[in-house]
């Protein structure tokens, strides 16, 4: 063989065999991406990224072990936004998925599938389904999406995401608890939706399968009988009562923290303090907490430091502050009751005093050591009773009891004021119930939106795509080592 011939097969051999290594290396990227869904997020404020909320409830789902089956419906097709629907559920879902193990989806069309939807007794477009065992939780279409702006900059935002976190909740809990509201001392109202309502707060509950009910202890069905706590409640709430209670009121408390009750008491600067506090080893002194670091530009509302507790550490991970407004000052007794251990949970700085008047400073309160009392200063406290002690009888479980300085902290016009005041409402009331593995994972945002600017495609465009990945590419590879192989062959 003549050497210009073995020259000529060396180099075609060569660019043969470069050309089958990078079709197998293509095919092989493609394949383990296709299996591992590895992905960098890219987008604006890493927005198709899992918030850590979801990432927590996915993990509590893991440890339980059981599978969850979540079956979605197709937007009608046709619809201008439906290809952006579409594809906005499918991709949480892969996401959902990769995140976890127990996890398992279907998108299904909905007119291809009616005999599906009819045994699920769905009966629109874009529904979403979620089942665990007998469990179960719906999601319409209009939970999934939202719009928002006018005019011409009106636009459809994808708050799918939160939606179905707030399923795993409800599937989590699936027996709802009931939180009574003390009712006839000018409480705050939960069905009041001012900015001195509790509105907010009971949605955020009804979201984590607490109903909230009212409870009426001044009035009795039977002469002789006394008023109690219903024996299906989770937590009472006292939220800051104008009006003094009633003895016989008081001693329905004590007794539900006899039998190993859970109590929220929200007081406030000016509002009678109820009697059982004392009893707890909690003073309320005279005068407003104030400390230098507020929230602009109101003087009156410190944010507070976190002090280590259950409820708190989810909010010192995260970051997430609490502000306060116009907080009374909570005193721990000097000795503790038997079997009680009292933690301070929200405090003041260092530097943060009791104000009790005396002069301004360019319009503020100034802290002035012959009037004003020292801080740090307590702001909201955690009891747990244990049984066997002087509150709670043997054989019960341990009694909890929240004592919040501020009832204005729960209330609908500071609740979005801050970004932890919700996650600290709703945490409280998990660790008030005994329900602590949900401590992490409870928040009150509405959930991170994700706007129509994706790209979608349709399952033929995937199709191309697809080929044109493993078939074009490596065909122009192909004919780009044939040209080099015939020009090398003309020298």
């Amino acid at each position: 063989m003549k050497q210009a011939t073995r020259r000529l097969l060396a180099h075609g051999t060569n660019a043969t065999l470069v050309t089958v290594m990078v079709i197998a290396s293509l095919c092989l990227l493609f394949v383990l991406a296709d299996a591992t869904r590895w992905s960098v997020d890219l987008s604006e404020g890493a927005s198709n990224t899992l918030q850590a909320e979801t990432r927590e409830k996915l993990n509590l789902l893991d440890q339980d072990g059981q599978t969850l089956t979540i079956t979605a419906f197709t937007s009608q097709a046709g619809k201008e936004e439906a290809p952006f629907k579409n594809q906005a559920v499918e991709d949480l879902l892969k996401a959902l998925d990769a995140e976890s193990q127990v996890v398992s989806w279907r998108l299904m069309d909905f007119d291809r599938e009616r005999l599906t939807a009819e045994k699920l007794s769905v009966t629109e477009y874009g529904h979403i389904v979620l089942q665990r065992g007998q469990e179960r939780v719906d999601i319409s279409d209009r939970e999934l999406f939202r719009r928002v702006g006018t005019g011409p900059d009106k636009r459809l935002e994808f708050v799918g995401e939160a939606a179905i976190s707030r399923g795993f909740s409800q599937i989590m809990a699936p027996s709802q608890r009931v939180a009574y509201l003390l009712t006839g001392h000018g409480e705050l109202d939960a069905e009041k939706s001012g900015p001195d309502g509790l509105s907010e707060l009971a949605g955020l509950l009804d979201r984590e399968r607490y109903e909230v009910r009212p409870l009426d202890l001044l009035r009795t069905d039977r002469e002789g009988v006394l008023p109690t706590i219903p024996e299906d409640a989770a937590v009472v709430v006292v939220a800051r009562p104008t009006q003094a209670l009633t003895a016989a009121e008081e001693d329905a408390l004590l007794g539900w923290i006899g039998r190993g009750g859970a109590l929220l008491l929200a007081v406030d600067v000016g509002t009678p303090t109820p009697e059982l506090l004392r009893r707890l080893g909690i003073s309320v002194p005279d005068g407003v907490a104030l400390q230098p670091e507020m929230q602009v530009p109101y003087r009156d509302r410190p944010i507070p430091r976190f002090r280590p507790h259950a409820i708190t550490t989810g909010l010192i991970e995260d970051k997430l502050p609490v502000v306060l407004s116009h907080p009374a000052p909570l005193k721990l007794a000097d000795a503790a009751p038997e079997a009680q251990v009292a933690t301070p949970v929200l405090q003041s700085t260092r530097d943060g005093w009791i104000d009790r008047g005396g002069a301004l400073v360019g319009g503020g309160a100034v802290y002035e050591p012959e009037l004003d009392g020292a801080g740090p200063v307590d702001l909201a406290v955690a009891l747990e009773l244990r049984p066997g002690g002087p509150m709670v009888r043997a054989g019960r479980p341990v009694a909890r009891v929240l004592v919040l300085g501020d009832g204005d902290l729960i209330t609908n016009g500071m609740i979005g004021d801050a970004p932890g005041n919700a996650v600290f409402a709703v945490h409280a009331m998990h660790w008030l119930a005994g329900d602590d593995r949900r401590l992490g994972v409870a928040t009150g945002a509405v959930g991170r939106a994700t706007r129509s600017r994706r790209l979608a495609i349709t399952a033929e465009d995937a199709s191309v795509i697809r080929w044109t990945s493993l078939g074009l590419m490596p065909l122009l590879v192909a004919l780009a080592g044939l040209t080099t192989w015939l020009s090398r062959r003309g020298r």
